[in-house]
């Protein structure tokens, strides 16, 4: 999902990555803070004093959407869901959750903390703005500011559009109302779609208007989360295509396999090229231990494959990169999404059954759709009494 990223520390066991792209916020951020919007609030200070507290103030947000996403993540872990990173970007944040929830209260209350986060970090900020003494009015500004900032974000999150955390809201009580989460994801994208379109025109205004930066940013804003909501009605459409589908209907059977002794020089002349394959399991006996793609093999310099194994570069398997031959379908997609080599290895403990990919997927939809074959019998959906 994330081309650049940079890791930058870990609070409650959750990585924080930062994204190239959090960095064009930050100076719009800073920017703006120091030459219009403090100014306003707190004026007759000096041009050195409104920079300090546009970087304080960019700095107290990026800690705010941390907090926000922290806040998802603890919950979701407390339901026994994988997560992985916290990323910062250009949009706000995100928090890897790398699994749906099973249940519409998991997805209830993971989805209603990060707002609840965001409300009790505004309390704090504006409680501070109030203690503050009046002979320090930039201290008070920056407060100020933090306090609307965060009620702000947890507004937007609760609007009910999905994938905001409203949308997740609203898609959990349709869930467990109607027990049935295909259509709730449907009816809460739809909203998102029409939300983004609504953020979209609203943008256009402003920039006819002549708020050339503040329509622009409600533009991209929109146009985000219509797509978010387009991919979301999309995976629900292929988990209608997969339904009663297993790993194992699909996997490729026959992989491609290297020992860790194999030179990265004789990997690629010998296999990687005469093969075509961006994927390549590494395997010692009958255990399968880690992978190979195109993202490890550019980590060495070419000067250096004559004398680097296979070892030293492949990649560990782990959540994300291995699925049960009797998983269903839909759940190594979903796992596919996030995984940046778009394969998954099929093992059965450490033996290596089979690699499953986009691929895979887009030949068995696609095949189906122009044979016209029924669909297999359905999944019955997960029971929700009591949630």
């Amino acid at each position: 999902m994330f081309a650049a990223r940079f890791s930058l520390f870990s609070l409650l066991g959750f990585r924080v990555v930062i994204d190239v792209t959090w960095f064009f916020l930050a100076f719009y951020l800073v920017l703006t803070l120091a030459s219009r919007y403090f100014p306003g609030v707190v004026p007759h200070q000096n041009s050195y004093m409104y920079v300090a507290m546009g970087i304080a103030g960019a700095a107290g947000l990026f800690f705010s959407i941390v907090i926000h996403e922290v806040a998802h993540a603890s919950v979701a872990r407390r339901f026994g869901l994988p997560v992985g990173d916290i990323t910062l970007f250009i949009f706000g944040g995100v928090a890897e959750i790398r699994q749906e929830p099973q249940t519409p209260r998991a997805e209830f209350w993971v989805a209603l903390m990060g707002p609840v986060a965001s409300v009790a970090v505004a309390a704090f900020c504006y409680l501070a703005m109030l203690s503050t003494s009046p002979n320090l009015p930039a201290l008070s500004g920056v407060f100020s500011f933090l306090a609307v900032a965060n009620t702000m974000l947890a507004l937007f999150n609760l609007a009910p559009a999905f994938p905001l955390d409203g949308g997740r809201v609203m898609r959990s009580l349709i869930w467990w109302r109607t027990g049935n989460l295909r259509r709730a994801t449907r009816i809460s994208a739809a909203f998102g779609s029409v939300f983004g379109a609504f953020l979209v025109v609203i943008g256009l205004i402003q920039i006819v208007n002549g708020n050339m930066t503040g329509g622009t940013w409600l533009l991209l804003i929109g146009l985000f989360v219509a797509a978010a909501a387009a991919q979301a009605r999309g995976v629900t459409n292929a988990a209608e295509n997969l339904r009663g589908v297993r790993v194992d209907d699909l996997m490729e059977r026959s992989p491609v396999t290297v020992a860790p002794d194999l030179t990265v020089e004789r990997l690629v002349r010998d296999t990687i090229y005469p093969q075509n394959r961006k994927f390549v399991v590494v395997t010692e006996g009958n255990r399968a231990f880690g992978f190979i793609g195109p993202e490890q093999i550019r980590r060495i310099p070419e000067s250096q494959w004559p004398e680097t194994y296979v070892r030293a570069i492949a990649e560990p398997f782990t959540f994300g990169t291995v699925v049960s031959p009797t998983a269903t379908a839909f759940e190594a997609l979903r796992k596919l999404q996030a995984n940046s080599c778009r394969h998954l290895a099929v093992l059965e403990g450490t033996t290596l059954l089979g690699t499953v990919s986009e691929t895979d997927f887009l030949n068995y939809v696609t095949l189906r759709e122009e044979l016209a074959l029924p669909r297999k019998a359905a999944t019955p959906e997960p029971a929700t009494s009591g949630n």
